[in-house]
């Protein structure tokens, strides 16, 4: 196998974090993005979306979309459970995970369009970034709640909902000096916790 990456990105960073978690070691390229590699003819024949991560199987398949690798990964090494042993918990914790990757794409949203380190991307709307941060906001409360009732984000164990949460959070933190959630107990509790483990770290 063969992991195509661009590690700092939050989709990218889930799938680091929950392959740790896992004890999955997969050989990665990093996708170099400043000279277009992701636009480029090949890289487009992986994934048309011209995005990161993919990963490329044994049999040669190209699987793209963080949630998507997961899954599949979780097929080929169920131990120790990250998406639940049951109908029940698996639906759950998809649901969770979901909103997590909702939160994703609304604070992508609100800082392509807010912050100084996308300024040159294109135009930015302070309507659209304010918008986009109430969004974002209704979410994280959403997800304080997950947060309150266990000890990770949906289970009493590490699940795909703690990688996409944490490794959004992280990347605020961190990367862009945002520190989203700081205002909400469960979630600063979870984040200190999670932030503990091996999988944590950059």
């Amino acid at each position: 196998m063969l992991l195509y990456q661009v590690a700092r990105g939050a989709n990218v960073r889930r799938l680091i974090i929950y392959m740790a978690e896992k004890g999955i070691d997969i050989p990665r390229h990093e996708v170099d993005v400043a000279a277009g590699e992701h636009k480029s003819p090949a890289f487009l024949a992986m994934n048309p979306a011209g995005r990161v991560p993919v990963l490329q199987t044994d049999d040669g398949r190209f699987i793209s979309e963080s949630a998507a690798i997961m899954e599949y990964l979780e097929e080929l090494h169920p131990d120790p459970p990250m998406i639940g042993t049951t109908p029940g918990e698996r639906a759950h914790v998809r649901a969770v995970e979901r909103i997590a990757n909702d939160l994703i794409v609304r604070c992508n949203l609100w800082f392509l369009h807010s912050h100084p380190r996308f300024a040159g991307r294109g135009e930015q709307n302070p309507v659209v970034a304010e918008a986009a941060r109430l969004w974002a906001d209704e979410l994280l409360v959403a997800l304080d709640r997950h947060a309150a009732a266990h000890a990770f984000l949906a289970a009493d164990r590490p699940t795909i909902a703690d990688c996409s949460l944490f490794a959004l959070v992280q990347n605020c933190r961190q990367l862009f000096g945002i520190a989203i959630g700081e205002d909400l107990a469960g979630i600063n509790g979870w984040y200190a916790r999670f932030r503990e483990r091996p999988s944590a770290a950059f």
